[in-house]
């Protein structure tokens, strides 16, 4: 099925939870309210979801389409950092000074960012801090994203890029398919860089990535 039709009806329901929140009289009920951000909430999860699908389709076909072209890594991060800021409270902290040129597809990577904040979000409820660094390291920049939430064993950490996998005490308290980190891993595979993960049972997690630089400034 085309994504199209997949995500359709989904922007419809979104546009007419809008209207009714803009023509709500005032003495709308706080339930109705409530209702209505729920509403929306969850159709933003079920796109997010169809696209992960999607995404995981073509990986699997090797439909992926990659976009190449040089951008600017640290700008790159603190746009994404910006977007995400205005739906959360966390403070997001950010280190990037590399002044580094990539070539890639640069939705794509922001995407890999974008999911990996998300993930640190999720799974540090009692957290409020996530850091982000973007350091040289040779002909490449290394991008880390920690938090200091609940942490991941050794076990799980050797099967967390494999795809649909979620760890058992994951199951039992967050939603997901297991399908974030798998696509995370493949883009930055499809990009010449490498993805892996340093955690501790409550301590925290650090998702790290590399890329290849094309050109020094």
């Amino acid at each position: 099925m085309a994504s199209h039709e997949l995500k359709t009806p989904l922007t419809t329901i979104k546009g007419f939870v809008q209207i009714l929140k803009r023509i709500a009289p005032e003495e709308a009920s706080e339930k109705f309210l409530t209702t209505l951000d729920k509403v929306s909430v969850n159709v933003d999860r079920l796109n997010n979801l169809i696209s992960e699908l999607l995404d995981t389709s073509k990986i699997q076909s090797g439909n992926i389409e990659i976009h190449n072209e040089p951008f600017e890594i640290d700008q790159l991060i603190r746009d994404t950092v910006e977007n995400l800021s205005l739906a959360t409270e966390y403070n997001i902290n950010i280190s990037s000074n590399t002044n580094a040129i990539i070539f890639g597809d640069e939705l794509q990577i922001s995407q890999v960012i974008n999911n990996l904040i998300s993930n640190a979000i999720k799974y540090s409820p009692g957290s409020d801090k996530i850091d982000i660094y973007c350091n040289r390291v040779g002909n490449f920049v290394k991008i880390s994203v920690t938090d200091y939430g609940m942490g991941i064993s050794p076990q799980d950490q050797s099967k967390i890029f494999e795809r649909f996998f979620r760890a058992r005490d994951i199951q039992k308290k967050f939603p997901g398919m297991g399908i974030g980190l798998y696509i995370c891993h493949e883009i930055i595979a499809k990009h010449n860089g490498t993805l892996w993960v340093e955690s501790e049972i409550g301590v925290g997690s650090t998702f790290n990535f590399t890329l290849p630089i094309i050109k020094k400034e």
